[in-house]
């Protein structure tokens, strides 16, 4: 394990906080026999929602004046739960935090939640993200995008949701069930609701009072433009 440092930044580039993560090298992770022999596969593949459905839903909100909000995952990949094939993982501590025993050697940790950088972590959360919604709560995973899910009420009332990694955009026509199916997943993961949107899949949202959803790559490019272009 080791300790990464970074700087969050909000739309207009300016600092927001500080944030430090302990996190494992995926890059070294190895598969392991399972009891019975066989042995473990290392399924990586996690899917993101792609930018077409984040746009879709974006114009058929403001066309049909849906309410329209943006939920951050605290945490993301902490909140994934392993299945009976996921096998045990060890990790070395980070430098500063290793122990040896008295034979003099070093003591491993075992991990009992998916780390960031952990090789199927991203795909972890995803499967009990789609446990929740598919299983639990009886939401429809759309066969054209596997991020995009929804639900539709015996009132007429309706529910979209779509997941990006550790961003949930949600689009709704109001009503108590529409509102008990969200509540139920925040109270499921821990979750931060943005009831004005800023950011989503690396672009600029801005919300109008007419209802309009306003859509720039402004910042990516800046980004693009530091790493690149140092001044």
């Amino acid at each position: 394990m080791m300790w990464v440092l970074r700087k969050k930044k909000e739309e207009k580039r300016e600092l927001l906080k500080y944030k430090a993560r302990a996190v494992v090298c995926g890059n070294q992770q190895k598969r392991k026999a399972l009891a019975s022999g066989t042995e473990h596969t290392l399924e990586t593949f996690a899917p993101a929602a792609r930018s077409a459905t984040f746009k879709l839903l974006c114009t058929v909100g403001c066309a049909a004046n849906l309410r329209v909000r943006l939920f951050d995952v605290d945490s993301t990949y902490l909140q994934g739960e392993f299945k009976g094939d996921d096998g045990e993982v060890y990790v070395r501590p980070p430098p500063d935090e290793r122990v040896f025993d008295d034979r003099g050697m070093p003591i491993v940790w075992k991990r009992f939640k998916p780390l960031y950088g952990e090789a199927d972590a991203g795909r972890i959360w995803y499967l009990t993200a789609k446990k929740q919604l598919v299983t639990m709560q009886a939401f429809t995973q759309s066969e054209f995008d596997p991020c995009y899910f929804y639900k539709k009420y015996p009132d007429g009332h309706r529910v979209d949701l779509v997941l990006y990694v550790d961003d949930c955009w949600t689009a709704d026509t109001g009503g108590a069930q529409a509102d008990n199916d969200l509540r139920m997943f925040r109270e499921r993961f821990k979750l931060t609701l943005q009831d004005k949107p800023k950011q989503l899949l690396r672009m600029n949202i801005g919300m109008g009072e007419d209802g309009g959803v306003k859509i720039s790559a402004s910042a990516y490019v800046e980004a693009k433009a530091e790493t690149y272009f140092p001044m």
